[in-house]
């Protein structure tokens, strides 16, 4: 039964995803991902996919060696290549969560673009995270649980596909499949230990579900799919109102969102931050904006902020920014506009216009500069114009000036700012923007 749901995942997901190198397994060595190399490494020479593993090797156990060698053998015996990467797990909060942050960081830095990674995770888990997050009052996209594809996010913007294909398979299906097979797998003695919160959902809470509704880990697994498509159908529905409450420049429209009611401006404001890659934030923050930021006054400047990310209003919109560093009030630099042009605050500044730079001093403002829009023209107090520009206060004085000798010729960020009207300079926060 595993080979054969591994087969149906991997006709339907390989059309959708750019998977050429091959595909990778998480291999912890239990039971759950013992059973998925081993179908693996029979279903995926029938794709013409490599395989290899990845172990994560957290050091948390004084067992974490044996392991390892273990997961060798494994390997060796189905003809799989394998990874050992070590981690060092800082506990801040949850061990549980501190582990999984440093399996993902793991994962993060040793798969490729065009690989999917495959993780073991079944039914049973399925049923007992959803009750974990209920229990922790998650929203409607908490509770569809794990999802069978997803993405990880890979650095400089790639991604790479995350594959659950045993999501519909029960523990007890994979276990037989392991007997038939005669396959053996470690035990981590931490999942008996039930202090850990799953572990005591697993062990003490689910089996007396059970002995009262035996088909608990199931239904709880529906319901889990069910929630998904709920909440794939409201991202529809938020996408439809984001069209018309946000902007080019990713502002939400205060004047649209307002005309919706109380929950379709909760579900816009978390489609519009999740789109542009924000953490949501909890719930108590989310009514914050819509309380105190949303109805502020036109010359207020509120904020509300949170782990990752920001979001203040000015004038009729609402801005989404993540936290910015102090600038060093006294940088400056001559640049000739030939290159990419670094800046204290990690964005780049590029020069586009015809024929030889003639070089600029570039700073940040300092107060009292004066901007010629024109040669030749008068000169106009740089606040002042910045504010009719309608540039929110936070990023006035984050906007590079550009000089030649004392004279201020353009400010790069804004359209047609300066005499150097041959020249034109774009902000970026990647050097090959």
């Amino acid at each position: 039964m595993p080979e054969h749901a591994l087969r149906l995942f991997l006709r339907q997901h390989l059309p959708l995803a750019p998977v050429r190198s091959g595909l990778v397994v998480g291999l912890s060595g239990g039971l759950d991902s013992r059973v998925l190399l081993r179908a693996l490494a029979r279903v995926a020479p029938e794709f013409s996919l490599s395989l290899r593993a990845v172990h994560v090797h957290h050091g948390l156990s004084l067992n974490a060696d044996a392991w390892a060698e273990r997961v060798a053998e494994f390997c060796a015996q189905d003809g799989v290549p394998l990874t050992v990467c070590r981690v060092q797990v800082t506990q801040e909060a949850s061990l549980e969560g501190a582990a999984r942050q440093a399996r993902q960081a793991a994962f993060v830095s040793g798969l490729q673009a065009d690989e999917a990674l495959l993780l073991a995770q079944h039914r049973d888990d399925q049923a007992e995270t959803l009750l974990f997050r209920l229990l922790r009052g998650a929203g409607l996209t908490g509770l569809g649980a794990m999802r069978p594809a997803t993405f990880l996010a890979l650095p400089e913007g790639a991604r790479a596909p995350v594959w659950r294909p045993f999501l519909g398979l029960s523990r007890s299906a994979l276990a037989a499949y392991a007997e038939t097979r005669g396959l053996s797998w470690v035990e981590d003695e931490s999942n008996a230990d039930c202090r850990h919160d799953r572990n005591f959902l697993r062990h003490e809470i689910l089996p007396r579900l059970a002995s009262r509704w035996p088909a608990v880990q199931r239904t709880l697994a529906d319901t889990a799919l069910r929630l998904q498509e709920a909440e794939g159908l409201l991202q529809e529905l938020a996408a439809d109102m984001g069209a018309g409450c946000i902007d080019a420049q990713q502002r939400l429209m205060l004047p649209a969102l307002a005309a919706l009611s109380s929950p379709r401006q909760r579900l816009v404001l978390r489609h519009w931050l999740h789109q542009q890659g924000f953490p949501l934030p909890a719930a108590a923050v989310l009514e914050k904006i819509l309380t105190e930021v949303v109805p502020a006054r036109a010359d207020a400047l509120p904020r509300q902020a949170w782990a990752g990310c920001e979001v203040r209003r000015y004038r009729e919109h609402l801005y989404a920014l993540a936290p910015s560093l102090p600038l060093p009030s006294s940088w400056e630099c001559d640049w000739n506009g030939t290159a990419l042009l670094a800046l204290p605050d990690g964005q780049w500044l590029r020069a586009v216009g015809q024929g030889p730079a003639p070089g600029w001093r570039v700073r940040y403002r300092r107060g009292g500069e004066r901007l010629r829009l024109r040669p030749g023209g008068p000169s106009r107090e740089l606040r002042t114009w910045l504010q009719e520009q309608g540039v929110p206060p936070w990023q006035r004085d984050r906007l590079p000036l550009l000089f030649r000798g004392d004279e201020l010729v353009a400010v790069a960020g804004v359209e047609l700012a300066g005499a150097d009207l041959a020249w034109r300079f774009h902000l970026g926060a990647e050097s090959g923007a």
